[in-house]
């Protein structure tokens, strides 16, 4: 067999484009010296460049890229195979993170981005948070309308937070109708705002489905200062949860940043209402007497 004239390039960064080109077969041998022969020892390998109308480039190239030193036969059809256990393989890892009815996140991702999240705020100083979404008499829908209800409900709302979250959030589907959202680079103040939106947005389209369904929410913030394991501070933002369904439900609840502390309001008496009127009157004739002076 003759020796190429010229060296191919296996780069997949070298392979030609699916639409240009056919399967064709060249013969490269390995440690080939530039007077065409090769030393004994040397092995020949065989360099195939696939494509076809049906393989995307660049899902080729990436398949050539991550199995490299296969000797191909194109009598067996050995890529195209390879090719489509790559994708089933894809499909697998998708269902391993997210949830089958809704398609956000699931619990399983969550728990592992949680720790991630926490990690990257202690090296980068930022904080994040955690809104913790639990549904008001969802469960109502489901014995009273069914379960194919309750289902259309859950999709079109997960539908809703995948259009309306951020491309930085991460909204995963914690269990049954409960929700969590990690906003990362997120302040306390910044995500009680978001939550109230979230709130806003479930209860309208409660009234658009015409179910009776609210939300309770709780959300805290993690910065670099908090000690806390990923475990401890989802248990604390369930609190906050607990504390807006004890408190009445179809609320936001989160630590107080500026306590308001609140009075039992009275009637003022006649007599503290003649000891205003007197105090105003006094006030005013001195304030004349001033004037006149100046």
């Amino acid at each position: 067999m003759k020796p190429l004239k010229k060296h191919v390039q296996s780069s997949p960064e070298m392979l030609p484009t699916a639409t240009t080109h056919k399967l064709s077969k060249k013969i490269l041998k390995k440690g080939q010296p530039k007077n065409g022969r090769t030393s004994p020892e040397k092995d020949q390998r065989e360099i195939f460049v696939v494509s076809s109308e049906d393989i995307p480039p660049e899902e080729l190239s990436r398949l050539l890229h991550t199995r490299k030193g296969i000797t191909v036969n194109p009598g067996d059809n050995l890529l195209k195979r390879l090719l489509k256990l790559e994708k089933e393989n894809l499909h697998l890892k998708s269902l391993s993170i997210t949830d089958e009815l809704t398609g956000l996140y699931n619990k399983r991702f969550f728990n592992k981005q949680l720790k991630i999240e926490i990690t990257r705020t202690k090296r980068t100083g930022q904080p994040f948070c955690l809104i913790f979404i639990d549904l008001d008499n969802f469960k109502s829908v489901n014995d009273t309308l069914g379960h194919t209800k309750g289902d259309e409900f859950l999709v079109n709302l997960c539908r809703l937070i995948s259009q309306k979250t951020r491309p930085t959030d991460f909204a995963c589907r914690y269990g049954g109708d409960e929700f969590t959202i990690i906003m990362p680079a997120t302040f306390l103040l910044d995500g009680i705002s978001i939550a109230q939106r979230w709130h806003d947005l479930i209860k309208q389209m409660a009234s658009q489905m015409a179910v009776d369904v609210s939300s309770s929410s709780g959300i805290d913030e993690y910065d670099v200062s908090c000690t806390l394991t990923a475990e401890e501070f989802l248990d604390k933002v369930d609190k906050e949860l607990y504390n807006a369904k004890r408190n009445g439900k179809n609320k936001v609840s989160y630590p107080g940043i500026f306590p308001v502390h609140k009075t039992k309001m009275r009637s003022v008496t006649p007599a503290e209402k003649d000891a205003l009127f007197k105090t105003s009157v006094s006030l005013t004739k001195r304030g004349k007497q001033l004037s006149a002076k100046v």
